[in-house]
């Protein structure tokens, strides 16, 4: 009887190592800059970089849009017996014992899939699931057991959660709390969290994409300037980036650090790549966003397309890309 068991982001740890180790004390060299503006030069005329960190309560839905779809399976489930928390995203995602990986569901049953190491579930009709080899339930409804997040030891993992909502005027709001980056882009285009590691893209249909990572945890840990750190980051993820969207990098030239003088960013730069024989034109940005209570995190969002003035009018459409998370206290 299950209630009485009520008592008794490897390719990215590869772009974190070298992103890490090019950000401490050997760092890589950057470009060449371009001219800093003077003391009489005027900033751009557009809006501040700091974007405002956003949080959400815990149990509060997300809402999913036409364009993401939840298989109804996300939440946390406890298993008291082992004292261990399985979390769904509703969409392929989980975290188990601090390891993040993937499932797929298919009438009733789960696989599991932890980095090669694959193990199978099933689902009753409680909801509740039973993993193979590992003695208990683990609970979804945790009112009903009598579950709380101190029992957990703080073992829940709600972040990996995702929705997508629609704003009401053409736009969706993108939240990915497992990355802690959300965006909001038009109708007209594609959000996809699955197309690069540890963030999130966004497709305009016709090969331009934008992609944005929180780098907050990796930023606190670099030696380095913030051009340096950009530098860096240009070279691992972004050109990882590149090769995921469109299918390989040959090479890059001209990349430029730029200074522009506009308030919250605090790093920019261009780069031309050579991927799948064209030229795609990219331009990352590191910038800061800030929740209410003063905490700041780092934000570095790329614009790849064709040229400048196409990844002008791309990046306009993608607006305030910044930090979400979910309210300690909830």
């Amino acid at each position: 009887m299950r209630g009485s068991f009520r008592y008794l982001p490897l390719l990215l740890a590869l772009c974190v190592c070298v992103l890490a180790s090019a950000c401490g004390s050997a760092v890589t060299a950057p470009p060449a800059e371009t001219a800093a503006p003077g003391a009489d030069s005027e900033p751009a005329a557009v809006p501040p970089y700091d974007v405002p960190g956003e949080e959400m309560d815990a149990e509060q839905p997300v809402e999913t849009g036409a364009q993401t779809v939840t298989d109804g399976l996300e939440g946390d489930y406890y298993n008291d017996y082992l004292h261990l928390t399985l979390t769904l995203d509703g969409s392929g995602g989980c975290v188990m014992a601090g390891a993040a990986g993937s499932y797929t569901a298919a009438d009733g049953a789960l696989t599991l899939d932890f980095d090669g190491r694959q193990e199978s579930a099933v689902i009753d009709g409680d909801g509740d699931i039973t993993i193979a080899g590992r003695t208990g339930y683990f609970l979804r409804d945790w009112d009903f057991w009598g579950i709380t997040e101190a029992e957990t030891g703080g073992n829940a993992v709600r972040s990996v959660r995702t929705g997508v909502s629609d704003n009401g005027d053409g736009t969706y709001r993108l939240r990915d709390f497992e990355n802690a980056i959300a965006v909001t882009y038009p109708s007209g285009m594609t959000a996809d969290r699955d197309a690069v590691l540890s963030g999130v893209a966004i497709g305009n249909g016709s090969g331009a994409f934008v992609t944005g990572r929180n780098v907050t945890e990796l930023y606190s840990t670099h030696s380095g300037t913030d051009d340096e750190f950009l530098s860096d980051y240009l070279r691992s993820f972004v050109f990882a980036d590149s090769a995921a969207l469109y299918g390989s990098m040959e090479g890059y030239a001209e990349l430029t650090l730029l200074h522009e003088g506009i308030e919250g960013r605090l790093a920019a730069a261009t780069v031309t790549l050579q991927c799948g024989g064209n030229n795609v034109y990219a331009k990352a940005i590191l910038y800061t966003s800030t929740y209410n209570d003063g905490t700041v995190n780092y934000v570095c969002k790329t614009v790849f397309a064709a040229d400048a003035a196409e990844a002008d009018d791309v990046a306009a459409a993608v607006t305030n890309m910044g930090a979400v998370r979910l309210r300690a206290d909830a």
